[in-house]
């Protein structure tokens, strides 16, 4: 759940910005025009999305139980005041809610009884939850009804849609279950009010407000300054006064009305006692007072001499001057309705005492609604920053109460959050202040520099959104040079990943025992003191070998039980002595016959060695009974290393593969088949050992050099960044690892970069200028490619996501060149003839269709049923059962792991390099060690993230479609970890790794350019992250190293465990 909070806030953070940007930030600036259609409401619209938000928030509803406190009194008191009537209800239970909201829950009460509805069902807890929902649709249509005043119709349904499904509001009502909905939405109908100034509505309002939820009086300020300004200010006179008074009365009227069926005295009660609750400095608002750590200390303690709720009064009295002062300040800004309330919150969260961590809420939506009619990208950036902050405060706050069961968080995000709610107070008042040129009607011309400043914008969005006939791009052809380049590339990195890849020889032949109960009797000859017992495992995991011992062949006495832990590697036997005990002891014998007796069904053991005391090697006598176990004894070595057995995950898949080959079952199913098989090539041709489980991941690996060469040379046409591309990626640590270790990412990996390299391709052939038959290759291939990475790894799969996206982007681009040919049928582009491309269009698209129907649901579909050929689930089920059944199995697996690793990592935590995996690790003196990590070179990842962003610059300012298709490739292979609750590991993020690089390579070639004098940078970069490869090289391959070095040289970051 932490890290589905963390997910959301930085989805949200990145689709607002892009929303902006990519939507709204034309009408913003002045270019409305363009977009803008009728400004006639079309209620058809607003309503499909208000019910398609309800929907999404009615699913989430039910599927959350909510905060177990408060949906508990919620329930007691909708129950109580309904079968004991209002007068009584204040007389009995803890109440701190007003009467207006009680008469909410008394009509959700009634409807539960009307039609039999259980309270404490799940349709019982979606009618507690419905009003506050509704409440937030009313809110979102008030936004909607601001905004179709000022902005199209799509920009106003979208304004509409980013509050009803704001995450903040969105955790509150729907997750949590409590009503602060209900007091943002009479805090925006209020301040919208006084704006149309329509006072008398909006003194019913408010009071409406106060009724329902105390903490409306906060938003009191709003009545003084519009009476004062609308009042006295403008256009005093007498009668306008007293209808004001006397409408005010009513509403005052009302509101005792209201309350008096539960009784004055008791209502007015629950105000001052819920104003006199909670009296501690912060009740979980991540403000001031959690940055000094008095989260929930009491309010009488000091700050600087002072009690803290002193400073709490204070803080209130300055809400409010400031607050003026920005009302009246703003003079006729019709946003300074929202805009100065907002300040009034911000400084009573920030500042005051007593706060919750969802008083903020109301800021949300006043933001949203100072941004329309004050239309700025300073003030939307703010409603994306307090939606992140109150999301994150309360989203925080619930999963610590819902998962860890206290109301007292902690952890850094606490400070963070607060640092930055107040740097956006502070944001907040410079964007109040900010003198900036602002368009305030869509139809107004404010002057002839305001009226030049929207036609530069509109030309500018002309160009942005310009669909123009683009002919196929010549890419340069490999040159002498740049084989020369990328050979040397591939031949470097080939000796390091060749090097000490792991022993070409295992013990092979073994022997198998089928059933419990077999025995082996092994005779020394005489009497002999055993201190050591080595097996080399075949491919069943954790068997037990009951263990007798006798001096004379006859009388056996128990030894304990012997455990063989790990698949094809040297195990260091212990023993479990009998009683039932699982703590184990060193192997140390004296004995002439060992009987042991297999307790599992099925057992291989590969080899056996025995040592005695001075560590030599003791041969059974009898060893010819048993050829299978002694046959290979020179193929043990005395350290058992990553050279001579498996490691980390190679016990999953290495096994595997083995068990393809020999028809056995196969005991990693979780994935797919294909990317085992390519691992039993490895031990087809060279044997099942370490080198051959490992050489085809180490090809694949070099295999994906060319890949990124090619693609740097088709993107960029520059040989120098195809070579700086290439180098950062040959000798980044994820890939040198990950290549060398016998597990399928590799194989997906380098799939997901060829089929986005040939749909790249793809997309730069167009079928107007190119024999049609040539465009079907590279679709073909991004197709086969898809395939053979689906059947891999499911990780391709959500690349293949992304491919169909990127597939159906270029055919909107081939229809949109046809729309601009059909505008000009006798013009040209190039040599493009606008009347071909009409002629030929259908024909191309439907058959192009045809085709992709073809290569990317039919082949695929092919590849990977044939990938389960091979696959042996011990049944014996035909080919097409056994892969749904497999696929069945696999979703079940990966959606209900909960599983915890030492080494894991979240997708959040990649990118730094918080938490490396730790693969294996080896003592080799006091002061030596060897140890494999999985993690990435710093000068590629940590330069990733700037070069990320420029990419986003890039495609924000520029609408660069190189940026664009870099960002969104690496998104593809990112974005969906975000959304996998599952124990997650830092080599998840290998398939993103080469988009890295390539966004890297952009970057570089952007402020490079053409000038040859600066190419010495990229020069001096690529070889500075070959020098830290080489530097971080014996914690990346195994080899020996010194600890102290480690320790003190190479450990950058506390959570890296590079050995122990």
């Amino acid at each position: 759940m932490y890290q589905d909070i963390l997910t959301i806030a930085v989805v949200t953070v990145f689709a607002f910005f892009a929303i902006y940007w990519m939507w709204f930030q034309g009408e913003v600036d002045g270019s409305r025009l363009i977009a803008k259609n009728s400004m006639k409401q079309q209620k058809f619209n607003i309503i499909l999305v208000l019910v398609a938000a309800f929907i999404v928030k009615a699913i989430l509803a039910v599927k959350n139980e909510g905060y177990s406190v408060d949906i508990t009194c919620f329930r007691s008191w909708s129950e109580t005041v309904f079968t004991g009537g209002l007068s009584h209800f204040y007389e009995g239970d803890v109440t701190d809610y007003p009467p207006g909201y009680m008469l909410v829950l008394w009509l959700v009460a009634a409807i539960r009884h009307l039609f039999n509805i259980d309270n404490y069902s799940t349709t019982g807890l979606f009618m507690i939850k419905l009003f506050p929902m509704l409440f937030d649709l009313a809110a979102a249509y008030l936004i909607y009804v601001m905004a179709k005043k000022r902005f199209s119709e799509g920009m106003s349904l979208m304004l509409s849609t980013l509050y009803a499904l704001n995450p903040a509001v969105v955790i509150d009502s729907s997750v949590w279950g409590q009503v602060d909905g209900v007091l943002c939405c009479m805090v925006l109908l209020t301040c919208y009010l006084f704006m149309e100034e329509k006072r008398i509505l909006a003194y019913f309002a408010f009071c409406a407000g106060v009724l329902l939820k105390p903490q409306m009086v906060m938003f009191a300020p709003i009545i003084i300054y519009s009476i004062i300004e609308q009042v006295f200010l403008h256009d005093f006179n007498t009668k306008k006064m007293l209808r004001d008074l006397i409408g005010g009365l009513a509403s005052l009227a009302a509101m005792v009305l209201v309350a008096l069926p539960f009784g004055l005295e008791k209502s007015l009660e629950k105000y001052t006692g819920t104003l006199g609750m909670f009296e501690y400095c912060s009740v979980n608002a991540y403000n001031f007072w959690a940055i000094v750590g008095k989260n929930w200390h009491e309010q009488t303690e000091k700050f600087l001499f002072i009690p803290a709720q002193t400073w709490g009064t204070i803080a209130i009295i300055a809400a409010v001057v400031l607050s003026a002062v920005v009302f009246f300040k703003m003079k006729n800004d019709k946003s300074k309705y929202f805009l100065s309330m907002a300040v009034v919150i911000s400084v009573m969260f920030c500042f005051s005492v007593r706060m919750h961590e969802r008083y903020l809420f109301p800021a949300v939506a006043l933001m949203l609604a100072a941004f329309i009619y004050r239309p700025c990208k300073e003030l939307f950036y703010g409603f994306i920053g307090y939606t992140l902050v109150v999301y994150m405060n309360t989203a925080h706050v619930y999963y610590t109460a819902v998962e860890l069961g206290t109301t007292g968080p902690t952890g850094y995000i606490i400070g963070a959050v607060a640092v930055l709610t107040l740097f956006l107070f502070g944001y907040l008042l410079y964007t109040i202040f900010k003198k900036s040129e602002i368009v305030q009607e869509a139809n107004v011309d404010e002057g002839g520099k305001s009226k030049k400043k929207r036609q530069t914008v509109q030309k500018q969005q002309e160009k942005r959104f310009e669909w123009k006939i683009i002919p196929t791009i010549v890419v340069e052809k490999m040159t002498k040079t740049d084989y020369i380049i990328l050979f040397a590339i591939m031949l470097v990195y080939g000796i390091f990943a060749f090097h000490d890849l792991g022993k070409t020889s295992a013990p092979e032949t073994g022997w198998e025992g089928t059933q419990a109960g077999q025995q082996i009797v092994l005779d020394f000859g005489e009497v002999k003191n055993l201190k050591e017992f080595e097996v080399f495992s075949g491919s069943y995991e954790n068997r037990s070998l009951y263990m007798e011992l006798s001096n004379d062949g006859t009388n056996y006495v128990s030894g304990g039980t012997a455990k063989v832990s790990d698949v094809f590697k040297w195990n260091n036997v212990q023993l479990v002595a009998d009683g039932g005990s699982e703590a184990t002891t060193a192997f140390n014998v004296t004995t002439r016959y060992i009987r042991f007796t297999t307790v599992e069904d099925l057992v291989t053991l590969k080899e056996m060695v025995f040592k005695d005391a001075d560590g030599n090697l003791v041969v059974p006598v009898n060893k010819d009974q048993y050829p299978e176990l002694f046959d290979e004894q020179d193929e043990y070595d005395d350290a058992h290393t990553f050279r001579s057995g498996t490691y980390f995950d190679e016990i999953y898949h290495a096994r595997t593969a083995y068990e393809m080959i020999h028809d056995l079952y196969n005991y990693e199913n979780t994935h797919p088949p294909l990317g085992k098989i390519f691992i039993s090539l490895g031990i087809r041709i060279f044997g099942m050992n370490p080198f051959g489980w490992r050489i085809i991941g180490t090809l694949f690996g070099i295999g994906m050099l060319p890949f990124l060469y090619l693609f740097g040379k088709r993107l960029f046409h520059q040989t120098w960044v195809a070579g700086v591309v290439t180098t950062l990626f040959a000798f980044d640590f994820m890939h040198f690892t990950q290549t060398r270790i016998a597990t399928i990412d590799v194989y997906g990996t380098f799939f997901i970069m060829a089929m986005f390299y040939f749909m790249l391709r793809y997309a730069q052939t167009s079928f107007y200028d190119t024999e049609f038959k040539k465009t079907l290759i590279p679709l073909f291939l991004s197709g086969l490619m898809m395939g053979l990475g689906c059947a891999s790894k499911w990780t391709a799969v959500y690349a293949a996501a992304g491919l169909a996206v990127f597939f159906a982007a270029i055919m909107l681009y081939r229809y949109m060149e046809y729309r601009r040919a059909c505008n000009n049928p006798g013009g040209s582009t190039g040599t493009i003839a606008h009347r071909h491309v009409i002629d030929v269009f259908k024909s191309n698209f439907l058959k192009t269709i045809g085709a992709c129907v073809i290569f990317f649901i039919v082949i695929p579909g092919l590849i990977y049923l044939c990938s389960y050929i091979p696959f042996n689930d011990g049944t014996t089920d035909g080919l097409f059962t056994r892969m749904i059944n497999n696929q069945k199995s696999m979703y079940s697996y990966h959606s209900q792991l909960e599983a915890t690793h030492p080494y894991s990592s979240t997708w959040y935590e990649w990118p730094t390099m918080i938490r490396p995996v730790f693969y294996y690790c080896n003592t080799v003196a006091n002061d030596m060690r060897e140890g494999i990590s999985a993690f990435g070179n710093p000068l590629v990842w940590w330069a990733g993230i700037f070069a990320f962003l420029y990419m986003i610059y890039l495609v924000v300012k520029k609408a660069d479609k190189t940026a664009l298709f870099l960002v969104f490739a690496y998104l593809v292979q990112y974005v969906p970890w975000m959304l996998v609750p599952r124990c997650t590991f830092a080599y998840h993020y290998f398939p993103s790794v080469p988009f890295i690089t390539l966004m890297i390579g952009y970057t570089l070639y952007r402020f490079i350019g053409d000038n040859k004098k600066k190419r010495i940078f990229a020069y001096v970069y690529a070889a500075a992250a070959v020098g830290l490869f080489l530097l971080f090289y014996p914690v990346l391959s195994g080899q020996p190293v010194s600890l102290e070095f480690v320790e003190n040289g190479l450990r950058w970051l506390t959570g890296w465990v590079l050995v122990l």
